[in-house]
């Protein structure tokens, strides 16, 4: 005898939809020349701050080794879409930045679409789903380790407003902008004093 169908959707096929939108935003990244890696690769660069841009990080990102996430690198440098920046304070660190045409491919980025489809849920929806997967990815992380990446302005690190605008990040004692306060960074962690999912 058949289990009835509910309204409710079980583990298991939560598991199969995650699955499947995961196959299908991954099958969309293989345009423009590029592959999945290297969309991925593109999006880390235009999402961090200063701090995170460099290969060490973004291999941490990807969960890679560096020399993949350098193959990924060279590939995309190549093409003219990243180019590599000695950073002033220290000559052995060189930071990634995209260039222009870097810039214009990632306005073209095949998951846009993804994007636009989410725009089309209720605000409801998406509030119930974003603190719903914020939750599954921390469980994913801590079960399976991984990049812990969240937005420098409520990060741990953090020193000072984004009200007034004078921000350190207490980790590297320097000054943020109030950009790199909007991005990404590897080295985040969580503020004590922010409500978690």
């Amino acid at each position: 005898m058949c289990a009835q169908a509910t309204d409710n959707i079980d583990k298991d096929e939560l598991s199969r939809l995650l699955d499947r939108l995961g196959r299908m935003s991954r099958g969309l990244q293989y345009c423009h020349g590029l592959n999945p890696a290297q969309w991925d690769c593109l999006r880390f660069i235009g999402q961090a701050n200063r701090f995170s841009r460099t290969p060490g990080a973004l291999a941490s990102f990807l969960g890679t080794t560096k020399g993949t996430a350098s193959q990924t690198l060279n590939a995309l440098e190549k093409k003219g879409y990243l180019s590599r920046v000695p950073d002033p304070d220290d000559r052995r660190v060189r930071h990634i930045e995209l260039t222009d045409l870097g810039a214009n491919l990632l306005s073209e980025d095949p998951l846009n679409c993804l994007d636009k489809a989410i725009s089309n849920l209720s605000p409801e929806t998406v509030d119930t789903m974003a603190a719903g997967l914020t939750r599954l990815c921390a469980d994913m992380q801590s079960r399976c380790g991984g990049q812990d990446l969240g937005i420098c302005q409520t990060c741990g690190h953090l020193e000072g407003t984004t009200e007034t605008g004078n921000m350190m990040c207490g980790l590297k004692q320097a000054e943020l902008t109030c950009e790199d306060a909007r991005r990404f960074c590897v080295n985040f962690m969580p503020d004590a004093d922010t409500e978690s999912c």
